[in-house]
C-alpha cells in the first residue's frame, strides 16, 4: 500500500513540474500590449529585421511541398487532440485511466497551447505592432468628401471595364482562368516584386500561395484564404469564383510579406495585382478594390452608387452576380461563428474595428490616389 501511494505522490509531482509553465499563457496574451506601445521598436528590429530571415527560412523548406502542409497539420492536430482526449475520457469512466493521467494530459495541452500562442508572435504576430501602412508609405490618410470616392471608384470601373475585355469567359459569360489558378499564383510574387521596385517597402521576395484541398470548408467558414505563420504559407480557398481568387491569394501574400491587419492586406494586394502584366490578375485586383470602393459609396449616396453600377459593363456585372450566388449559398450558423471569432481574434491584436476594417482599405485607396 505505501509502495501504491508513493507511487501515486510520484505521478502527481511529475504532473506539478508542469504548473510553471503555464505562465507561457498570460505572457503570449500580453505580448500584442507590450509590442502595441513599442511599435518603432518592432519595425525596426522585428519587421525589417529578423521577421525577413525567419518567414524567408520556414517558407524555403516548405516550398518543397506543392500542397498546404498547414491544412493537413491542422488537421492532424484536430485528429490527434480528439482522439487522446476520447479515450482518456472513456478509460476514466471505466477506471482504465487514472485521474493523475487525465489531469496530465490537460496541463500538457495548455502548456503546448501557451508555446504555440508565443511562437505565433514571435514568428509572425508581433507585425500587427508595426506603425500604419499610411505612415510607411507617406500616405495622408483623413475623411475626404464623397466626390473623391465617386471619383475614384468611376475610374476604378473604367479600369476594370477595360481589362474585363481582355479576359477569358467561360461559357456561362462569366470570367474564369483557362490555365487554372496554379499558373496565376506562381505570377504574384513577380507582382510583388515589381511593385516592391516601386514602393521598396520589402527586404524578401514573397513566396507562391497554396490551395486548400478542402477549400468547401473555408467557404463554409466565409474565408477566402488564410495566412499560417508556423509554415509561412499564404492558404487559399480555390472553390470560390475566380472574380477575386487571385486577389485573394494576393491577400495572403501579403500577410506573409509582413503586412498583418486586414486593410492593409487588401490594399497591398490590390497594388500587387496592378503592377502585374497579365490582365486576369489585374482585374482581380481592381475588382477587389472596386467592391470596397462601391460598398461604401452605396452607403454614402445610393443616387451614386446606382449611377457607377449603371457603367459597369456586363461582363462584370455577370462576374459580381456569380460571385455573390457563390458565397450566399455557404452563408450560415458556420459563418457567423467563424467570423464572430475572427472579429474577436483581430480585435485582440488591436484592430479597433475587428473585421469591419476591411473596410478601411477605402481609405488607403483614396489617400494613394490623392498622392
Amino acid at each position: 500500500m505505501r509502495k501504491r501511494n508513493d507511487q501515486a505522490r510520484g505521478a502527481w509531482l511529475r504532473q506539478l513540474k508542469k504548473l510553471p509553465w503555464l505562465i507561457l499563457i498570460p505572457l503570449g496574451l500580453y505580448l500584442p500590449d507590450l509590442a502595441a506601445k513599442n511599435p518603432q521598436w518592432i519595425e525596426e528590429n522585428f519587421s525589417n529585421g529578423v521577421y525577413p530571415h525567419i518567414s524567408g527560412a520556414i517558407a524555403f523548406l516548405t516550398s518543397f511541398i506543392k500542397f498546404s502542409l498547414a491544412e493537413f497539420l491542422l488537421y492532424a492536430l484536430v485528429l490527434i487532440v480528439t482522439f487522446s482526449l476520447l479515450s482518456l475520457l472513456i478509460g476514466l469512466i471505466f477506471r482504465k485511466v487514472r485521474v493523475v493521467q487525465f489531469v496530465g494530459f490537460l496541463l500538457s495541452l495548455c502548456v503546448t497551447a501557451g508555446v504555440l500562442l508565443n511562437v505565433f508572435y514571435a514568428v509572425w504576430g508581433l507585425n500587427y505592432a508595426r506603425p500604419a501602412l499610411s505612415a510607411s508609405m507617406n500616405l495622408n490618410v483623413h475623411e475626404r468628401p464623397v466626390g473623391e470616392l465617386k471619383a475614384l471608384s468611376e475610374e476604378l470601373a473604367e479600369k476594370a471595364a477595360s481589362l474585363r475585355a481582355q479576359v477569358r469567359e467561360n461559357e456561362k459569360g462569366v470570367f474564369y482562368l483557362p490555365d487554372g489558378y496554379e499558373s496565376a499564383f506562381a505570377e504574384i510574387p513577380a507582382a510583388y516584386e515589381a511593385l516592391n521596385g516601386d514602393i521598396h517597402l520589402f527586404l524578401s521576395g514573397a513566396t507562391v500561395a497554396k490551395p486548400v484541398y478542402y477549400s468547401e470548408g473555408l467557404s463554409y467558414a466565409g474565408l477566402a484564404g488564410v495566412y499560417f505563420p508556423f509554415t509561412a504559407e499564404p492558404n487559399v480557398n480555390v472553390g470560390q469564383p475566380a472574380l477575386l481568387l487571385i486577389s485573394s491569394a494576393a491577400h495572403e501574400t501579403a500577410h506573409y510579406m509582413g503586412i498583418a491587419r486586414e486593410d492593409e492586406a487588401n490594399f497591398m494586394a490590390y497594388l500587387a495585382c496592378i503592377h502585374s502584366d497579365d490582365p486576369a490578375i489585374a482585374y482581380s485586383g481592381v475588382m477587389l478594390a472596386l467592391i470596397n470602393c462601391a460598398s461604401k459609396l452605396y452607403e454614402a449616396d445610393y443616387a451614386a452608387y446606382a449611377s457607377l453600377y449603371a457603367s459597369y459593363s456586363d461582363g462584370m456585372k455577370r462576374d459580381l452576380a456569380d460571385y455573390n450566388v457563390y458565397w450566399d449559398a455557404f452563408e450560415g450558423p458556420v459563418e457567423e461563428a467563424v467570423t464572430e471569432v475572427n472579429d474577436n481574434y483581430l480585435k485582440f491584436n488591436n484592430q479597433e474595428n475587428g473585421v469591419k476594417s476591411y473596410g478601411m482599405m477605402v481609405d488607403l485607396l483614396l489617400a494613394y490616389a490623392n498622392k
